[in-house]
């Protein structure tokens, strides 16, 4: 049994989805139950709890042996994380898979960056087989960043190797349900770097619409957010990662998923066609 966290989100319902298609046993945590429309309708049960919620982790991990564990921005993550490892433990869970970020590194002075750094430590630190996924921004991110076609972020012309969250679903059952992975960490890419004014590009040629990309000063990006309804400790810690990718410019490239699946990882453009319906949507 495979305990998903963050099973409504964009990587966790993917996995979820990927181990009913191949007939694993998956359990999928989820805060509210009516979250599970998103999932599949046979192949998984639902577990109802939180990463406050002690008693729920506990409930959640019986008869669990390999945990994926959603990365979130909270001030208190460190203290809520502990809570998912310390019910693993009396679970007697055997690996856990902990969804971080290309940029983790806990000295870093972006702290989105350091924040993921410290998590994977902590897990690191637990004692318990893991392993940490480490993915660069998701493909499927631009389902929901395009109004109107309007691709509109703060980011210069920083290139970013966008990676498919099928891909990092893949990664993840092969670490969680194979044996090799222990102690690994993940950088996950697509296989080329592109900067967002490329990404419409691609868009625009697979969905037949227009998209453009704006860019926008980190100072009214900020203001947006919180008009938006984002929370300031949020916003900061974005903001700060958008200032770190512009002074950056390109961000690496890795061959992780190649040799974890033994294929290339999904290029940019064949998501975009897989997705053009979708996509297009957006701009109507």
């Amino acid at each position: 049994m495979i305990l998903v966290t963050g099973a409504n989100g964009t990587n966790g319902r993917e996995l979820v989805h990927q181990l009913v298609a191949a007939g694993r046993p998956v359990r999928a945590l989820l805060r509210k139950r009516d979250k599970a429309r998103t999932l599949p309708d046979h192949g998984v049960e639902i577990a109802v709890g939180s990463f406050e919620d002690v008693a729920s982790l506990d409930a959640a991990m019986k008869g669990v042996q390999a945990v994926f564990l959603i990365s979130f921005e909270h001030p208190d993550q460190l203290a809520l994380q502990a809570n998912v490892i310390e019910a693993a433990r009396r679970a007697g869970v055997r690996m856990i898979a902990r969804l971080s970020s290309s940029s983790a590194d806990p000295g870093s002075t972006d702290p989105l960056s350091a924040n993921h750094g410290k998590g994977d430590q902590q897990l690191a630190g637990s004692g318990l087989g893991h392993v940490l996924i480490r993915p660069q921004w998701f493909n499927q991110n631009f389902l929901t960043y395009c109004p109107g076609g309007v691709i509109r972020l703060p980011a210069a012309g920083a290139r970013l190797p966008f990676v498919d969250v099928r891909d990092i679903a893949a990664v993840t059952i092969k670490a969680l349900t194979e044996p090799g992975h222990h102690g690994k960490a993940y950088g996950l890419t697509g296989p080329e770097a592109l900067s967002h004014a490329e990404v419409a590009a691609i868009l625009s040629e697979a969905t037949g619409k227009r998209f453009v990309y704006e860019d926008v000063s980190p100072e009214a990006y900020r203001r947006e957010l919180l008009v938006q309804g984002a929370s300031a400790f949020y916003v900061d810690l974005l903001i700060s990662l958008f200032e770190h990718m512009r002074r950056r410019g390109t961000a690496a490239v890795h061959d992780d998923i190649k040799k974890v699946l033994g294929r290339p990882a999904i290029d940019f453009r064949r998501f975009a066609h897989d997705y053009a319906a979708e996509l297009a949507r957006q701009v109507g």
